[in-house]
């Protein structure tokens, strides 16, 4: 049996509340098993790793919670499907969880896709920007150095 800890400690770790943890549990992002004493939630070493990818996806990612239980689930049908074959399940029920798997790992695939092209659209949009307000200041400096000619040569 692994390490334990309790919430406070995990949300300490991951830099979130205890109130996110909660959160996260109510909407099906996390699913604990065990409770401490007086129903206090404790966290095994996987729900630890689960909630360190969460963070992981949200902060430096970027990733909603939607797109993050998108992710999550298309984990758990690849996952689902390790788990039948580690069982030797029979080979047309690991080829079914495997297309189920498959086709949620495209659609997933198909998502990040789309966000990448908009990230990169957007990445231009600032780019065109950045050389605008350089063109403009180039030319904001040239105003301002003839100004001051102007003003040195004044008596």
């Amino acid at each position: 049996m692994g390490t334990h800890r309790r919430i406070g400690e995990v949300a300490e770790l991951a830099d979130v509340t205890t109130r996110t943890l909660r959160y996260w549990q109510e909407i099906g992002l996390l699913q604990l098993d065990e409770r401490g004493e007086s129903s206090e939630r404790i966290y095994s070493e996987a729900d630890v790793e689960r909630v360190m990818r969460i963070r992981e996806l949200q902060v430096l990612l970027g990733f909603s919670l939607a797109e993050i239980r998108v992710i999550l689930d298309t984990d758990n049908l690849v996952d689902t499907f390790r788990t039948a074959r580690q069982k030797d399940a029979r080979p047309e029920v690991q080829r079914q969880l495997l297309a189920q798997a498959m086709e949620a790992n495209d659609g997933l695939l198909h998502r990040l896709d789309d966000t990448i092209v908009r990230i990169s659209n957007f990445r231009d949009e600032r780019a065109t920007k950045a050389l605008r307000m350089i063109d403009r200041a180039a030319v904001l400096d040239e105003e301002i150095a003839a100004l001051d000619s102007t003003r040195s040569q004044v008596p």
